[in-house]
């Protein structure tokens, strides 16, 4: 067997504690940074997640609250073309009620000059007219009655017609085109 000098096993025992001790050192330092880096990078990403969270909220916000001023503006301008129709149907209803006002005078007029026809002479020669004048005279103004009748209702639902159709076109015009 060989004897090793025990000064020479202490300074190898040194030796490898020395080498030891760095290579733990060493691993242990690697883990360390390698540990800080994977801590570093995870920050890193985690920060870059944050504001890109942060802007889409921003972004979100920003695009609701447009759409709520666009939705009121929507509006606004539809309830302003509601007004504006209302007071046109108004308008179109009191001139129908004038014109059927004026009508009924007309047709009024027309009667008692159908009933003054059997007085009047159908012929120079004659004195008097006969029962068959007035009685065209009377089917004439009972004729003049219901044509001015029913035009004065055809009028009115085509004035309503008509003003509803507009206030249709502008309402969509209104929501169609963006705002300013």
């Amino acid at each position: 067997m060989v004897t090793i000098p025990q000064s020479r096993t202490l300074s190898f025992l040194a030796g490898a504690l020395v080498i030891a001790a760095l290579a733990g050192s060493g691993v242990a330092l690697y883990q360390s940074g390698h540990s800080d880096g994977e801590e570093g990078e995870r920050k890193t990403w985690q920060a870059k997640w944050d504001e890109e969270a942060t802007r889409l909220a921003t972004a979100r916000a920003k695009a609701e609250q447009e759409a709520r001023e666009e939705e009121h503006r929507r509006q606004a301008e539809i309830d302003e073309v509601r007004e504006h129709a209302q007071e046109e149907i108004a308008q179109a209803q009191a001139d129908a009620a004038a014109a059927g006002v004026e009508s009924g005078r007309l047709r009024e007029q027309a009667r008692r000059l159908a009933a003054r026809a059997s007085q009047c002479a159908s012929y120079p020669g004659t004195a008097q007219g006969g029962p068959s004048a007035r009685e065209s005279a009377m089917v004439l103004a009972d004729l003049l009655s219901r044509a001015d009748e029913r035009a004065g209702e055809l009028a009115a639902a085509y004035d309503r017609a008509r003003v509803s159709g507009l206030a249709c076109e502008r309402a969509y015009d209104a929501i169609s085109q963006p705002g300013p």
